[in-house]
């Protein structure tokens, strides 16, 4: 009896060893496979450590002008925020569905800062094409008058001028001499008065624009008329100086009204003079304003002006969504 007790005994220790071998074999295979997940930093360890993985939070857009659009657009907290959950994920864990949504949502805003700027840029396209062709008809119209007139002029001044000199010959009587003189004055006169109006005439007829946008506006303190509308976030752009530049220089805007003074567009010493300039630049469907073709011509240089300031931020956005795909591409 005592016997098999030993027996007994011997065998269930010699079972535990086994389960023992076995299980510690496991566990070291296990970890030669699957090592194990390093401990995770906070951002600024990390960062502070100088180790690590890239993040967006450590790495900086490429100029001051990205940074102000990311923060005008709100782009900058979800970079932040996408930059944080990319940082706590350690390398070898897939990534999160909180990290996929982060990133989904930095992409549909960047995409809708594109169609805001972009809806901005299309209404001022839209409004320069129609000043265009109205400028062009009264062109058109100057031009078919200042010929006629020249032409005129050319004629009265050169025929009649032969038929006075053949009333000039000797054999011919003083009256017919007479009357030659007064037909050399008559042309004179008449081929300097046609002259002068085809001069004037170069100045154009005047029309009043119809259903057209009156982009300059906004920004010059008219009344919007149609579909004319800046995005809040274009318009904080343009009132906004620069970031990194003199700031005595002023906002974008304050900028082109400065260099639209200087070139005589928009006058900025005389008020009644610049009253006058504004209702022709922000004219639409007003009965009252007639618009001329250097006025149209000043009101389609300033709007060009106006889509070339809003185009920057589009440059902005394409150089912010260059450095996160690059970030990207280096994490993976």
């Amino acid at each position: 009896m005592c016997h098999q007790r030993v027996a007994r005994a011997v065998y269930e220790a010699g079972i535990m060893a086994s389960i023992f071998i076995f299980w510690t074999a496991a566990v070291i295979i296990a970890q030669s496979i699957h090592p194990p997940a390093p401990a995770i930093v906070p951002p600024a360890a990390t960062a502070e450590a100088g180790s690590g993985p890239q993040t967006l939070s450590a790495y900086a857009l490429p100029n001051t002008d990205a940074d102000e659009t990311a923060h005008i657009f709100g782009l900058d907290s979800k970079l932040q925020r996408l930059a944080t959950l990319q940082s706590e994920r350690p390398s070898d864990v897939p990534t999160t569905l909180e990290e996929l949504s982060a990133r989904q949502e930095l992409l549909e805003s960047v995409q809708a800062s594109f169609l805001d700027v972009d809806s901005v840029l299309a209404e001022l396209a839209n409004e320069q094409s129609d000043l265009s062709s109205i400028r062009a008809a009264l062109q058109n119209r100057r031009d078919k008058t200042v010929n006629r007139l020249t032409t005129a002029a050319l004629l009265t001044g050169s025929g009649l001028g032969a038929g006075v000199s053949a009333t000039q010959f000797s054999g011919l009587g003083s009256t017919t001499q007479d009357v030659g003189d007064a037909i050399g004055i008559g042309s004179g006169a008449a081929s300097t008065i046609l002259s002068i109006l085809a001069a004037r005439a170069q100045k154009g007829p005047s029309v009043r624009v119809e259903e057209t946008p009156n982009m300059l506006a906004p920004l010059l303190g008219g009344v919007p008329v149609g579909n004319t509308h800046y995005p809040p976030e274009v318009l904080q752009y343009l009132q906004s100086p620069p970031m990194g530049k003199d700031p005595s220089r002023g906002t974008r805007l304050e900028q082109l009204m400065a260099e639209w003074d200087k070139a005589g567009r928009l006058s900025a010493a005389d008020p009644a003079t610049r009253r006058r300039q504004i209702a022709a630049l922000t004219a639409s469907g007003d009965p009252a304003v007639k618009l001329t073709i250097d006025q149209l011509t000043d009101r389609i240089a300033m709007l060009g002006d106006v889509r070339g300031r809003v185009s920057l931020m589009k440059r902005d956005l394409a150089n912010i969504m260059r450095s996160y795909s690059a970030l990207e591409r280096e994490q993976k």
